[in-house]
């Protein structure tokens, strides 16, 4: 046995280490982030992804499109080399490519974190196509256009979810669904997996009976239908992987109890990280082994449990699966994300009926769909109330809470642990104490905001975000941060769903960008703009996420009250002027959209806030000339903590404590040692989201931060 396992290490060693070798020790290497020109003949190996949109600094980069693809020819200063690597190439032009096609490309290469590829290619020009795709990846390829344009007739989201759960083909789906599918453990429903590859084999296993009365007929003709279906949902490693795992199940099934599943997963296992040694490395593989050693483990002693208890022995079968796969990832779940969600094993139960009927009755529309496009639309009317329900499940489940865990291998040992104590010593103890740490981490919880929370300043890396609580889940909302998803979670955490007001300071992209996550499920009232009228590409987009929300341009000497359940709540608007100031530039880029900064005086109760967005110097002078402004309890810094601060406004302010809204390991240096310096002489507490997370203060200037660290054990 030792020997054995020896020889395992050795060989996975060895392969890791030779694929390791090849892809940093190559002819590219020289040439990574050089900037020089390269000529690159290559064949395609995956569908073109179009990437999420990113923000760095005050730009919204442009959307990109990626493919996979390996190295044929690289032409260097007219010297032509044979190369096989696997490289990614992206191009800012949407790549209309099929895996199989033969492209040539001319660009350059830089340096990635993505390690399965040797570098990243950037194309600079057209795409040339050298040859075409086999006839079998090309009408793959024209079946999955045919049957995705038919499943964006039938639904909305509902819709999408089809191509994505029958043939892999999540192009549809949309980065919040995807989330919410997540958050409830329904993530293997967005694409093709294992059990999908099962519900197919035993869908054909089925019809081949009334054909062949051999089981190993039945059996080829199977395997042969599942080798067609790669082709179809893409032979990438996941569909590879749920391809070998669907196999070992069925031979498994079909070979009886008296066979040994475990011996065949492990030589799946094995071959699989011998073929690509990073699939060991990849979560996916590892929930994919998980789930389908679970299923093998667990799900008999599960079904026998439930079908003695229950006296169902249907109900028990489809108890078990489910349940035996989340006790079997949850460990590696919560290493990943540190999120175990309550509502897992019901939100799979509700969707595991309609699951078999979307896949064989969406199969066959996939197979006729570009023939009878009509009979396949009419097939997917039939199915879309069951993606429906699925999207139903979604929705609801996804409001619910999640236990947010330690996100590392501690998490994961938390987790082992609990089941182990639940195998081998007292069940009513072990519940016991995880209805007890339940209760803990409610409690846990409500450290962060505190409830009588006035301002937060929420952690949205490079960018800002600042909420001002009216009480009765409302607030005031004064910038967006780059991230949708950070800042939504951020109001989610604070419970808000209404907002009287949404102030956009400057149309940057670090305070805009998040716009969506703001306005996503709530209410919003008016929002406020700044009057100049760049960058112009970002106004548009505001402008078009804001659709028939009301929205209006604001400048000095306009203010707002409100009556809140936590007292009178002042706005003053100090800056800008109803004219454009052409102030000298400073360092850095957008000198003019900064020092058009909406500057704002909060008066919340006794407690006195100055917001002036990323305002430079010059502008922050002129704002001192303009306006009798006093001390303040509270100043968020301009402009991420940068050098430049105008220091006699900071002297009339004479804040008792400063926000800084920065992103951790940022490229500009903020906060500058020089602001940091300013404000620890004035004897000015500091508070920064780069090293305290999010930030809650009270009225007596009480704070609260929370921060993402292994401690940080919260209710989600």
């Amino acid at each position: 046995m030792a020997l054995v396992l020896i020889f395992a290490l050795l060989t996975g060693a060895g392969g890791s280490a030779i694929r390791e070798a090849a892809l940093s020790h190559n002819l590219l290497v020289r040439y990574l982030n050089t900037n020089k020109q390269l000529t690159l003949v290559a064949t395609v190996k995956s569908d073109p992804t179009q990437s999420a949109q990113k923000v760095i600094g005050s730009r919204r980069l442009p959307q990109s499109y990626s493919v996979l693809v390996s190295s044929q020819i690289i032409t260097l200063n007219s010297q032509r080399y044979r190369i096989r690597l696997p490289l990614r190439i992206s191009s800012h032009k949407r790549l209309a490519l099929i895996p199989g096609e033969e492209i040539e490309v001319m660009g350059k290469v830089i340096a990635t974190k993505e390690r399965k590829v040797a570098a990243l290619f950037s194309v600079q020009g057209e795409v040339k196509r050298l040859h075409s795709a086999s006839l079998i990846q090309r009408v793959a390829s024209n079946t999955r256009n045919k049957f995705r344009i038919q499943a964006s007739r039938v639904g909305d989201q509902s819709g999408a979810l089809i191509p994505g759960l029958v043939l892999g083909d999540t192009s549809l789906e949309s980065a919040d669904f995807v989330v919410k599918m997540r958050r409830v453990g329904l993530t293997h429903l967005t694409a093709v997996s294992g059990a999908n590859f099962a519900i197919v084999a035993a869908f054909i296993l089925w019809l081949s009976q009334w054909f062949f009365r051999r089981q190993r007929a039945r059996i080829i003709l199977t395997s042969l239908v599942l080798i067609g279906f790669i082709f179809l949902v893409r032979p990438s490693p996941s569909v590879l992987r749920a391809t070998v795992m669907s196999a070992v199940l069925l031979i498994a099934k079909v070979r009886g109890i008296s066979s040994n599943p475990i011996s065949s997963l492990g030589m799946a296992i094995g071959v699989l990280v011998l073929v690509d040694p990073f699939q060991a490395t990849d979560p996916g593989f590892a929930l994919s082994v998980c789930a389908t050693a679970g299923i093998l483990l667990l799900a008999p002693s599960i079904e026998t449990f439930f079908s003695q208890r229950f006296g169902h022995e249907k109900l028990a079968e489809l108890l078990a699966i489910p349940i035996s796969a989340t006790i079997m990832c949850t460990p590696i779940i919560i290493a990943i994300s540190g999120t175990f969600s309550l509502v897992s094993i019901p939100a799979n139960l509700l969707a595991a009926p309609v699951v078999a009927p979307i896949t064989v009755v969406g199969f066959v529309a996939a197979l006729i769909a570009p023939v009878f496009p009509q009979v396949t639309h009419f097939a997917l009317l039939l199915i879309n109330p069951f993606s429906k329900l699925i999207v139903i499940i979604a929705q609801q489940a996804s409001s619910l809470p999640v236990i947010q865990l330690p996100k590392s291998y501690l998490g994961a040992g938390l987790i082992l642990f609990i089941l182990f104590a639940f195998r081998f010593f007292r069940k009513v103890l072990v519940i016991a104490a995880f209805i007890l740490s339940s209760l803990g981490l409610i409690i846990v919880n409500s450290q962060w905001p505190g409830r009588d929370w006035e301002v937060v300043n929420c952690n949205v890396g490079q960018g800002d975000a600042l909420v001002i609580n009216l009480g009765q889940d409302q607030a005031i909302v004064i910038d967006a941060g780059p991230d949708p998803k950070l800042v939504d979670k951020c109001l989610r955490s604070l419970k808000i769903r209404q907002i009287p007001l949404v102030v956009l300071t400057h149309f940057h992209a670090d305070h805009v960008a998040g716009l969506s996550g703001v306005l996503n499920r709530r209410k919003v009232g008016n929002v406020w703009l700044s009057n100049y009228q760049q960058p112009k590409n970002e106004k548009e987009l505001v402008l078009g996420e804001l659709g028939n929300i009301s929205h209006q341009e604001v400048h000095q000497g306009q203010q707002v009250a409100f009556t809140s359940a936590r007292g009178p709540v002042l706005i003053k608007v100090l800056w800008p002027n109803t004219w454009i100031d052409n102030f000298a530039p400073m360092p850095g880029d957008g000198s003019s959209i900064n020092n058009s900064s909406i500057a704002l005086l909060i008066t919340v109760g006794k407690l006195r806030i100055f917001a002036p967005g990323d305002l430079e110097p010059p502008a922050q002078e002129a704002l001192l000339s303009a306006n009798e402004i006093s001390n303040v309890d509270i100043l968020k810094v301009a402009h991420h903590g940068s050098a430049y601060q105008f220091l006699p406004l900071l002297d009339r302010l004479k804040p008792k404590l400063a926000l800084i809204s920065v992103g951790a390991g940022n490229s500009y240096g903020h906060p500058a040692p020089s602001t940091i310096a300013a404000l620890s002489q004035r004897g000015i507490k500091i508070r920064r989201t780069d090293l305290d997370g999010a930030i809650a203060v009270d009225k007596a200037l009480r704070i609260r931060t929370k921060k993402s660290d292994w401690w940080n054990i919260s209710w989600g």
